[in-house]
């Protein structure tokens, strides 16, 4: 193959029917220049092998409603022998009109073999994938994404705005036997939605509108929340079945104290929970 002129960092890869999206419309390509070396996007693909040789990527910059993209990372690590030794890395993606880090992806990549993540993205617009290592940008990878549907009317031209990741809470219900008993519960269902948000995959939390959800629940003297369901979402489900979980892995919560529960006169109490996510 003639090279002259390619710069050495990528080669062509021909294939026959290969699909790819621009505008939200589909397009036949015949041939897709893959890089050798660095990072750029792909089509995901559903069961697709996550060691897969870097020809079996082909690039892709723009991508319509219903596709996701996904980030390949190729021609690092090194063999020695029989040995294969990877190379560490971050990946960081950033919505370019705002400047706004997405996501923070870390991996590893092996010689010959190619790191391959999905990326979360709700909103049409420009992103940009930088591939650092040890703080140094060995590759950026700008693409497109459109998720306007043409033939339901249904764009992305005054959208809501993103919550910057950050939540509360607050509780209604509350009598006044109990105020300093909820100060305490408030606190409690703080740390156990954090705790969870430490554990849960961090694509969950990415380019989600400001909103709330709900949760109405029946709280025992023990502090066992019983009963409790969604009443209201403006976020996702994902996120309303994140906050329930979250809430629920809390119980049961510290009992009341018996002065508050002998002034109260009943061992059981209706009370909603509002999570509030900007």
């Amino acid at each position: 193959m003639n090279t002259t002129g390619l710069n050495p960092r990528f080669f062509i890869v021909l294939l026959a029917g290969w699909l790819c999206f621009s505008g939200g419309k589909q397009s036949f390509i015949a041939a897709s220049i893959t890089k050798e070396r660095g990072v750029y996007t792909t089509v995901a693909m559903p069961g697709r092998p996550l060691d897969m040789p870097a020809s079996g990527y082909t690039s892709c910059k723009s991508f319509g409603l219903g596709q996701t993209p996904a980030a390949v990372v190729i021609g690092y690590g090194f063999q020695d022998g029989g040995n294969n030794y990877p190379l560490e890395f971050n990946l960081e993606l950033t919505e370019i009109a705002t400047g706004k880090v997405l996501e923070n992806l870390n991996g590893s990549a092996y010689a010959g073999k190619a790191a391959v993540f999905d990326l979360t993205i709700h909103k049409s617009g420009d992103y940009r994938l930088r591939l650092l290592v040890k703080g140094s940008v060995y590759d950026t990878w700008d693409f497109t994404v459109n998720r306007e549907d043409a033939t339901s009317g249904n764009t992305t031209a005054n959208p809501r705005a993103f919550a910057h990741r950050d939540f509360s809470a607050s509780l209604t219900g509350t009598p006044d036997a109990l105020m300093d008993y909820d100060d305490y519960f408030l606190q409690a269902i703080n740390y156990y939605v954090l705790k969870a948000r430490e554990d849960a995959d961090s694509s969950l939390f990415a380019q989600i509108p400001v909103g709330q959800m709900a949760i109405q629940f029946v709280q025992t003297d023990n502090g066992k929340v019983t009963a409790a369901k969604i009443t209201e979402n403006t976020l996702n489900a994902d996120l309303g079945k994140f906050f329930l979980h979250a809430f629920e892995s809390g119980s049961p919560y510290k009992a009341w104290p018996a002065p508050a529960k002998a002034a109260l006169g009943t061992n059981a109490r209706p009370m909603t929970v509002t999570f509030f996510y900007d």
